[in-house]
């Protein structure tokens, strides 16, 4: 198959293709040498019918021993494990002399090592097989990386993906017409009243006394930032962030790459860079406008990037983690404050008294203990960086809940949303336990970037003590020259903040900050669980939660904010108030979820699963390889799990688990329908294709699942990840009946209280003896569930986990493929998916390939294939 003319056009794709030629032409050399080598099995076989099985044997074995090629053994290797050639010549020289030598054992010889050839032959079929897919993705113009889909139109896209391209491009006219009609428009907004509603956050002593140490400690910092050197390290840091975020393009990103391995020229950077940081106050952006790009992610959305110059860059992210590692310390000093509203905290003459009466430690452990973990681990200012170091992932910035991957000390995006989902669902189950009722409000900000008002920006940074150099900067930097592809004047920017910038989290962070703090101290200590400008309030108390939703309209009409109405609504479980008429309609979902009040859960919405599926088609529709089509496949199919909520938590049900396996079997069902003589699901799809494309047949399943460092094609199996849970990897029942509900083990905690009451009340009475000080009654222990009994606070904790996966036994067969391979201690490090693959598939993979390697990998370009995977640009460009 020939490779467009367009490959040509960047050295990555000259170097792509100059190394595959020389790999696949060494290959298609091996194959048809080995091909003429292996003909002596026709010799061998004249022999044998002559009765001569020992010479059959010694043909065959001086075969194997004389091939040097792929495949090769020593004298010192086995064949199959069964037959060591340095022993063979012995056991010949035995069998010519001993007559009563059964020639059957020389048969048995004979047919080892007749099927080492065999096996051979199909591992220079599967790899010329692998390079013909190769080839074939390189030619189809299918996209490396879709989650960088490129926004232009596709020329080389055939009539079947028509359908899909044109919807993308009439998102894309959208898009653009949305953001030029936002981001060129100034949106002034009432400042006095906006700051006037700031100093009423802090007006009382303890609000007073965090904010003037929130002043000083940024007014410092920002003195010295300006006078503090950049390093290298600084400079190797700033590289680090730009390759994680959603800038720069390839050429771009390569030369950073390149730039990071220079020491000499990373010294020169940070020159540089320190005389712009001594030149603060006349920074600006260059005279030539920057051309806003528009780019495509998996989700289908299209979003405008401007990508700047590199030293700017450099420069920019520098600053940006800074500020954002400051702001983390300095707000996070607030939150621990007593200007952030806690209910139900103890006094310290209670927990004196508690401590004493219960010896169940000191609260630390309870529910609201694990609740504040969560809420400084997961939720609060959870985009700002902690450390220097630790850069942000723009990926899973945009596609979460597809994205999941973590930083060091940095929660993803992907995470994060998980991990709400679990605490939601397990408070659900608690407060109807406890409290008989749940009340619950999801919204979002819309265009929340791109829409902010510079004002709020700068109103928001000049009361939290921002210096005024630094707000000047600021300025400079969102008064960006734009231009659009088609246009031939430049336009200034004058609202919003340009995406996957560090800077932009700075400015979105400090603005929804306020928010976090509004709702806390105007509702009762209600938490605003945020994601970014993804914002849930949940409690038992409805007007709690009115009160909130109050909170958030009132901030969000003086900073000229606006939620988005097709994302917001609420939900209740137990008895109405009057105070739910305060609430936003509209149903709470998450992802593919959707809360069901009659059910006091989240169910699949498989409405929204049938038009996923229909987007699925067209997108593997329009992949005209089978590497492409895979990789859109593996990407999409994940994002219907990760939608679904990804890995279940201890909090979902057993109806929920059986929804959602019957669920991902629909998935495949109306993905692929059964083609004549051939499985269903993914793997009979590409088992016809690859019969159609390539005339190869009976390729056993376990080569589609296989690595790609295996040989294998690397299809991913999502199923797996629920199946093999320890806690749903048993059968289900049969009368798809919930067998277990996270609330019947909250309400057996509580039928448990009077007995540990007692038992509380005997042991204080034995240590102490007789005591004028009252035991505590049992409605006040009671009343101490959430927020001091560890024995809930355990049982609370439990249902956030995540069960383990089955635990997989090597099986012999499997060990000693891995052990001729050298790799007998690979089993250990390698992840719970691979070894369930190796598991079930190994042994057809060993019959058929003689090992666990399909294919010899310094044959074929595996390294291309998952550059390729790992690239940010279209094989096209």
């Amino acid at each position: 198959m020939s490779k467009p003319s367009n490959i040509g056009k960047s050295s990555f794709g000259r170097t792509i293709s100059f190394i595959t030629d020389i790999k696949l032409a060494e290959l298609e050399k091996q194959r048809l040498a080995y091909q003429a080598h292996i003909k002596v099995i026709d010799d061998s076989k004249a022999l044998a019918e002559k009765g001569d099985i020992l010479g059959q044997v010694k043909v065959l074995a001086k075969a194997v021993e004389s091939w040097t090629g792929s495949g090769a053994v020593s004298r010192l290797d086995s064949i199959g494990g069964k037959l060591q050639l340095s022993d063979l010549d012995f056991w010949i020289h035995q069998a010519e002399r001993d007559p009563s030598f059964n020639l059957d054992v020389a048969r048995g010889w004979a047919r080892t090592l007749e099927e080492h050839m065999h096996h051979n032959t199909l591992r220079f079929n599967a790899a010329k097989l692998f390079g013909n897919l190769f080839n074939e993705w390189i030619s189809s113009g299918d996209s490396a990386a879709l989650t960088y889909q490129s926004g232009v139109e596709e020329e080389t896209f055939d009539s079947d993906a028509m359908s899909f391209v044109d919807v993308g491009r009439t998102d894309l006219r959208a898009e653009k017409e949305k953001l030029e009609s936002v981001i060129f428009e100034d949106y002034p907004i009432n400042t006095d009243k906006l700051h006037d509603y700031l100093e009423g956050l802090f007006d009382s002593a303890e609000g007073a006394a965090a904010l003037e140490r929130l002043r000083n400690n940024f007014a410092n910092f920002g003195y010295a930032l300006q006078r503090k050197p950049i390093t290298t390290a600084d400079v190797g840091y700033a590289i680090q962030g730009l390759l994680s975020s959603g800038l720069m393009d390839e050429e771009n990103r390569d030369v950073l790459k390149a730039f990071k391995g220079n020491g000499t020229v990373m010294k020169e950077l940070a020159s540089v860079l320190n005389m712009r940081l001594s030149n603060l106050g006349s920074w600006c952006w260059p005279k030539e406008p920057m051309v806003v790009e528009f780019r495509r992610h998996l989700h289908g959305k299209y979003r405008g990037f401007t990508d700047p110059e590199i030293i700017d860059a450099l420069f920019l992210q520098h600053i940006a983690v800074a500020w954002q590692v400051e702001m983390k310390i300095r707000l996070f000093d607030v939150f621990d404050s007593k200007a952030w509203a806690r209910p139900g905290q103890p006094t310290p003459a209670n927990s004196k008294r508690w401590s004493m009466q219960l010896q169940d430690g000191d609260g630390s452990f309870s529910i609201n203990s694990a609740r504040d973990d969560n809420r400084r681990q997961y939720f609060f200012l959870n985009r700002l960086q902690d450390e220097v170091s630790i850069p942000s992932s723009y990926d899973d910035l945009v596609d979460a809940p597809e994205g999941d991957e973590e930083g060091e000390n940095m929660a993803s995006p992907a995470t994060v949303k998980r991990k709400l989902l679990h605490v939601m669902t397990t408070d659900c189950y608690l407060n109807k336990t406890l409290h008989g009722s749940h009340c619950m409000v999801r919204s979002d900000l819309e265009w929340f970037g791109p829409s902010l008002p510079h004002d709020t920006i700068f109103t928001v940074l000049e009361f939290l003590g921002f210096p005024t150099p630094w707000l000047n900067f600021f300025r400079a930097f969102l008064a960006t020259p734009l231009r659009f592809p088609e246009d031939t004047q430049s336009r200034i920017r004058k609202r919003g903040t340009p995406i996957a910038y560090a800077m932009s989290v700075v400015f979105g962070e400090a603005v929804l900050f306020v928010m976090d703090l509004a709702v806390t101290q105007r509702a009762g200590g209600l938490h605003l669980y945020r994601m970014h400008d993804d914002l849930w309030i949940w409690d038992s108390d409805a007007k709690k939660v009115a009160d909130g939703w109050a909170e958030m309209n009132t901030y969000a009409d003086l900073a000229g904010l606006k939620f988005n109405k097709k994302k917001t609504g609420s939900t209740f479980v137990g008895t109405l108030t009057d105070d739910h008429v305060r609430l936003p309609e509209g149903d709470v979902r998450w992802g593919f979820l959707k809360f069901d009040p009659n059910a006091g859960r989240f169910v699949i919405d498989q409405e929204d699963v049938n038009r996923h599926i229909a987007e699925t088609k067209r997108q593997l529709a329009g992949s005209k390889s089978v590497f492409g089509w895979i990789n859109a496949y593996n990407k999409y199919v994940a994002s219907f799990l990760r939608n679904f909520g990804g890995i279940p938590a201890n909090c979902f049900t057993d109806a929920h688990i059986n929804d959602l396996i019957e669920t991902m079997g629909r998935i495949q069902t109306e993905l692929f329908p059964k083609y004549e003589g051939t499985d269903g699901g993914a793997v009979g799809y590409l088992k016809k294709t690859i019969e159609d494309r390539f005339d190869i047949k009976d390729m056993p399943d376990g080569y589609f699942y296989f690595p790609i460092a295996r040989g294998g094609l690397g299809l991913r199996n999502v199923a797996l990840d629920v199946l093999g849970l320890e806690k749903f990897g048993r059968p289900l029942a049969s009368n798809g009946k919930t067998n277990t509900l996270p609330e019947d083990l909250f309400k057996k905690q509580a039928e448990g209280d009077r007995s540990e009451y007692e038992a509380s009340k005997e042991r204080r009475d034995s240590r102490v003896g007789p005591t004028k000080v009252a035991f505590m009654s049992f409605d006040e222990y009671t009343s101490l569930r959430e927020s001091w009994l560890s024995r809930w606070g355990e049982t609370y904790r439990e249902m956030l986990c995540s069960p383990n996966p089955r635990r997989i036994t090597l099986m012999p067969k499997i060990r000693e493929a891995m052990r001729d391979n050298s790799r007998d201690s690979e089993w250990d490090s390698i992840d719970w998916y691979e070894k369930w693959i190796l598991s079930v598939y190994g042994g057809a993979i060993i019959d058929s390939f003689g090992g666990l390697e399909v294919v010899d990998h310094d044959l074929i370009p595996i390294g291309m294939v998952e550059l390729f995977r790992t690239s940010r640009m279209s094989l096209e460009q």
